[in-house]
């Protein structure tokens, strides 16, 4: 059995609730069957330097508890940057430099384990 789990951080003004930021969706699954969530997330590099205008792409990979299957509920990474003006990255892992600064890419699984990456564009 598959939960999908999303928290809302709100604020309230004059009586009323304003979302003001949403986490990705989580998608777990309950124990004692056949299938597991991810327990870890490697990938390739933890820090990737790349020149403005250019291109990386972040190879990732998870593990599942030994005897257990992992069945995709959703897409098997999901990708975010910190800071969309200095890099940007695509659904399959492709980093872009925007402008010369630091961000990070976060790589997700699909019930929120996820590993940070270091982008830094020259």
């Amino acid at each position: 059995q598959y939960y999908k789990y999303k928290l809302a951080a709100y604020k309230t003004i004059d009586g009323k609730n304003y979302i003001i930021a949403n986490s990705i969706d989580v998608h777990a699954v309950t124990k004692g069957g056949k299938y597991a969530d991810p327990t870890k997330i490697k990938v390739n590099k933890t820090k990737v330097t790349v020149r403005k205008g250019k291109k990386a792409t972040i190879k990732a990979s998870y593990t599942v508890a030994k005897g257990k299957k992992h069945a995709l509920h959703i897409s098997k990474f999901r990708y975010e940057s910190t800071d969309k003006t200095i890099a940007t990255v695509n659904k399959k892992g492709v980093v872009k430099g925007v402008k010369k600064g630091t961000a990070y890419i976060y790589v997700y699984a699909q019930n929120g384990v996820y590993k940070r990456v270091k982008v830094t564009v020259k």
